[in-house]
């Protein structure tokens, strides 16, 4: 019952604020839209009585678009409580009344998500990023899925509803990730696109914070090197003798030296997580993570030596 109220306030409310927003969108569980246009869901287990165990956003789309026809799927989140992982946050594409998930999160264990950061999924149509997309629930599908693959299984099918969900409270402690003590899951929402179309359009603010279109670089350089560690921290961004200007030279790159600060940092806290997986630390860390984020301003000393010796 509860349910049903939250939903028919928010159609109530979206009735009325829609251009707000951008795009018509409908709340389901404990999803909430704030002042600063940005979408609240919270999977809250810690109390049965009164919990919502998920949230969602679910978009308004033309009735007759195909899953082949969808070209941009992507949205900036903020996971303020208390991480990624479980599949959740997610997408979730339903079709024929099944439903095709796009996990986010660092690729590989789609766990590790900055906390309080705003993040960039990027595009997600044709990711080749291992078993992000879910196609389980279909004939013919797998759990561990591409773009490429769900394409070919489920691409000239009609999509009945895209929807962006929250539900990874009741991971606990006793369960599989730590981090969920508490037994609530709380993630921001922002800048929902689905080819031309946004959802969930933030007020334009400075600063990064809230509904803000600009990440803040103090705030994503702090969760890099909390995730890696100083010492691969430095040997990272570090371009001095002893890489003591690494924080300096991450803020500064994130502020004004990259097109897309936050893309770019989802593919550092990505690849930090794939280098930490093979058991590399330290230096070792540093070094892996620039060689597999893509971003020539993370570049370590001796990569760069080692570039200028080849052109000569």
């Amino acid at each position: 019952m509860k349910r049903l109220l939250v939903a028919a306030i928010a159609a109530l409310t979206l009735a009325v604020a829609a251009p707000a927003w951008g795009a018509d969108v409908t709340l389901t569980g404990g999803a909430t839209l704030a002042g600063d246009g940005t979408a609240k869901l919270v999977a809250d287990v810690s109390n049965a009585a009164t919990a919502d165990d998920s949230s969602g956003v679910v978009l308004q789309l033309p009735a007759s678009l195909k899953l082949s026809d969808v070209t941009q799927l992507s949205a900036e989140f903020n996971v303020t409580d208390d991480d990624c992982g479980a599949g959740s946050p997610r997408f979730q594409i339903q079709i024929g009344g099944k439903n095709m998930f796009v996990y986010l999160g660092p690729a590989g264990t789609f766990t590790g998500c900055a906390k309080n950061t705003w993040l960039s999924t990027g595009n997600l149509v044709g990711t080749s990023d291992a078993c992000r997309v879910d196609t389980s629930q279909f004939a013919g599908g797998t759990q561990c899925s591409t773009w490429a693959a769900a394409l070919t299984l489920l691409g000239s099918q009609t999509i009945e509803k895209i929807s962006f969900v929250v539900d990874a409270g009741w991971n606990s402690a006793t369960q599989t990730n730590p981090a969920f003590t508490d037994k609530e899951q709380t993630v921001l929402l922002r800048k929902v696109k689905v080819n031309t179309t946004t959802f969930v359009e933030p007020k334009t603010t400075e600063g990064g914070g809230g509904g803000g279109t600009k990440p803040n670089p103090s705030r994503m350089c702090k969760a890099e090197r909390t995730h890696m560690g100083t010492p691969a921290f430095n040997e990272l961004w570090g371009k001095n003798g002893n890489d003591s200007n690494a924080f300096g030279k991450c803020v500064s790159a994130m502020a004004r030296g990259l097109s897309a600060p936050a893309a770019a940092h989802t593919a550092i806290m990505s690849a930090s997580t794939s280098c930490k997986a093979k058991g590399l630390h330290g230096v070792k860390l540093g070094q892996c993570v620039a060689a597999h984020d893509n971003i020539a301003a993370t570049r370590t000393e001796a990569q760069e030596n080692g570039r200028h010796k080849k052109k000569k």
